[in-house]
């Protein structure tokens, strides 16, 4: 569920500032050679004011390595932190994400920056008080206040809500993200989106998955054109994964295929899982075939296309992936 929460408000115009998404983790899936014991690690959050994004976002919590230790410490006496009032959220992880946090943050140092879009021209925001120091500057600097964040998930929700969750690798920077379109009740549609840094066209690429992640699939289509008609292959993938899930254009399989075939023949990994998640369920217009899938998997990982754990691979038939990436037959 695509949760956005509005806890921050100008006291002037009443203009609500909206918390992006908060499905993050870390990922250590290799760009290249295939399966590897991959791990996937919560990422800790810091709520900042983005004056580049010019509204609530987020930022890394690095935890220094004298946190950790203490952290370790508290971890090893069940209960203490909490007879003594301790708050810590490196207290909840459980024992392997907090051993591979430590593995990858406890040395390093980096200035905060913008989860969203990269600039280091953060504030970070004190939940602990209503008066945040922001200034709207739209609105004659009227202070803008902290109300609090929500508890649950405002209510049942009926309609079609797509969701984005973001991975990153051990510098904070975007790996890749999973979309997902949920309507309630009646089906969950998922794909990958993924650009390499070294793509010629990265910038204009990320920025279009940007665009899809934040559900202006509409301004996607239009940046993804001239690539498209330029047989860009992250282009080709990426408008296949929005057939995938019906953003901006209809959800169908028979539409998405060829376009994910055409990507992956110019060397997309990414539209090659892809590609093996639609052939394991079906789509519209696609049948179901697992055979194709399970060589199609085998062909995304020789790509350097991991984006599951490795027990994932090991499916027979891929049955727990029916209604998970698209709408069951």
């Amino acid at each position: 569920m695509n949760i956005l929460y509005h806890p921050l408000k100008c006291s002037g115009c009443a203009q609500e500032f909206a918390f992006p998404s908060i499905g993050r983790a870390y990922t250590d899936l290799p760009q290249t050679g295939g399966r590897c014991g991959a791990h996937f690690s919560q990422m800790l959050l810091l709520p900042v004011w983005c004056h580049q994004c010019e509204g609530a976002s987020w930022g890394e919590r690095i935890p220094s390595a004298r946190e950790f230790a203490l952290a370790a410490g508290l971890r090893r006496m069940p209960g203490r932190a909490r007879q003594e009032g301790i708050d810590d959220d490196l207290l909840d992880l459980d024992d392997a994400d907090f051993a591979w946090l430590f593995q990858h943050l406890a040395g390093r140092n980096a200035p905060p920056f913008c989860l969203e879009c990269g600039s280091t021209r953060v504030v970070p925001i004190d939940t602990t008080q209503r008066d945040t120091g922001l200034l709207h500057e739209g609105c004659w600097d009227s202070p803008i206040l902290f109300h609090g964040f929500p508890i649950g998930s405002a209510g049942l929700r009926t309609g079609r809500e797509p969701y984005a969750r973001q991975f990153h690798d051990v510098m904070g920077q975007i790996a890749w993200t999973r979309m997902l379109v949920q309507e309630f009740f009646r089906y969950r549609l998922s794909t990958v989106l993924e650009v390499r840094r070294d793509d010629p066209f990265h910038a204009v690429l990320a920025s279009t998955i940007r665009l899809i992640a934040n559900g202006s699939a509409e301004r996607a289509l239009g940046a993804l054109a001239p690539l498209v008609d330029a047989q860009v292959p992250a282009a080709l993938g990426l408008l296949g994964a929005l057939h995938v899930l019906g953003e901006g254009v209809p959800h169908c399989g028979s539409t998405a295929a060829p376009l994910l075939e055409d990507a992956k023949a110019l060397g997309d990994a990414c539209a090659a899982h892809n590609l093996a998640s639609l052939y394991a369920t079906g789509a519209p217009g696609v049948p179901q075939d697992v055979p194709r899938a399970r060589q199609l998997f085998g062909d995304a990982l020789s790509m350097g296309g991991q984006y599951e754990g490795d027990d994932f691979y090991a499916q027979d038939d891929y049955a727990a992936m029916t209604g998970h990436f698209y709408r069951p037959a």
